[in-house]
């Protein structure tokens, strides 16, 4: 690695190939691999360098107590998706939730959407056994085939290339639909490090960005502090966000974000706390006293989906389970005296029956009605304005 492209701090793209690194497919053809890596360092941004500038500027804002921040999308974006379509649908979808938001609200709406890179998953477990066969689990599209066959399982790494170009289709398909006085950001979890080290650019002040997406957030399962995932967050410009799990204390809090932000910049951080809505009352609140007293400029948005899913044939979320840790978060941000900054969601502008409860399937049974989702179920269409609506009355 050349020392020009080495920042002051030793950082560099590739550094985190020295740390261990969680929830990484293994491929066997490793020229392959090399290959793809190449190409993708010279082709095209998904989000330009100047957005992921703003989308930094309006989050500091968050961070001293003004405005909300509404994330949310599709649990994993799919290479079947119908792009057009997908972006109409999402876009709309956000209209509505803002319509519903705006009026409760001290200062700007921030929106991002769980898209144009929101291909990688996260897995509990590395294989999954059905009918007495073992395959390689499923870790979306930009890894491997979702069908139950040796074929379809096999890591590719031919995959980002495809991810790339329809991110960047993506991307375009949202700027065009949204003009910049009021955009719609991406976001995804930087889980597949090959395919984001590639796509990471230098600025003209030495700065670097991923270049794949305006925000990017570390998964619970990633989170360790001497890990490739937290090395490789640690060097770019961009709004990080962190999810904050239940086995999340403050020490090791407070040493990832001393890590991920050692200048205390005002929105460069956002903690999503998933905690589910049973443990939340135990496990928020030291977390954001850790912050307070240390003086931290910190972002706090909740997730009420990760922590509130029930697996089984099917995976299974409950509305009432979702709104009470929804209510939870807002309600002991304000005993602390702290923002309650947003919400982050998995969603579909679609009528899918994916989540009990609210406007949607009253059993499980019903689930089956319209599920759609490759991975984990989504709020649909009208339980998301619901919510929204609902966390609109709690911040009047």
């Amino acid at each position: 690695m050349s020392a020009t492209l080495v920042s002051s701090d030793g950082w560099y793209p590739g550094g985190w190939r020295a740390r261990p690194a969680r929830q990484m497919p293994v491929y066997g053809d490793q020229s392959a691999l090399r290959s793809v890596e190449q190409r993708l360092s010279g082709a095209a941004t998904v989000v330009g360098t100047a957005e992921a500038m703003r989308l930094r500027a309006a989050m500091a804002e968050l961070a001293e107590g003004r405005g909300f921040l509404l994330q949310g999308g599709d649990c994993a974006e799919s290479f079947d998706d119908p792009v057009a379509e997908q972006v109409a649908s999402i876009v709309g979808l956000f209209d509505r939730m803002a319509d519903r938001l705006r009026p409760s609200l001290n200062g700007p709406l921030i929106e991002i959407a769980r898209i144009a890179g929101q291909f990688a998953k996260p897995r509990s477990a590395m294989a999954e056994t059905h009918e007495g066969i073992t395959l390689p689990a499923y870790r979306g599209d930009i890894v491997n085939g979702a069908d139950f066959d040796v074929h379809s399982r096999e890591p590719d790494p031919q995959r980002m290339i495809r991810a790339h170009m329809q991110s960047v289709g993506t991307a375009a398909s949202l700027a065009a639909a949204r003009d910049w006085g009021r955009p719609i950001y991406t976001s995804h979890e930087a889980l597949l490090l090959p395919y984001e080290e590639a796509l990471t650019r230098r600025d003209g002040t030495g700065r670097w960005w991923a270049s794949s997406g305006h925000m990017l957030w570390l998964g619970d399962r990633t989170r360790q502090l001497d890990g490739a995932h937290v090395e490789y967050l640690r060097g770019i410009e961009n709004v990080v966000g962190v999810k904050c799990g239940p086995t999340l204390g403050t020490d090791e809090l407070m040493r990832l974000v001393d890590r991920l932000d050692p200048a205390n910049q005002a929105g460069k951080l956002v903690l999503i706390g998933r905690f589910g809505a049973r443990r939340i009352g135990e496990a928020l609140p030291p977390l954001l006293r850790a912050g307070k007293r240390e003086g931290r400029k910190l972002v706090w948005i909740i997730d009420p989906m990760h922590g509130n899913t029930i697996s089984g044939k099917r995976k299974v979320r409950r509305i009432p389970d979702i709104l009470a840790e929804v209510d939870a978060f807002f309600a002991i941000a304000r005993a602390e005296n702290l923002h309650g900054a947003g919400i982050h969601l998995e969603m579909s502008g679609l009528d899918v029956t994916e989540c009990l409860g609210g406007r949607g399937p009253a059993s499980i049974d019903e689930l089956e009605r319209n599920w759609q989702t490759a991975c984990d179920p989504r709020l649909n269409r009208t339980q998301a304005i619901d919510l929204a609506a609902h966390v609109a009355d709690l911040l009047a």
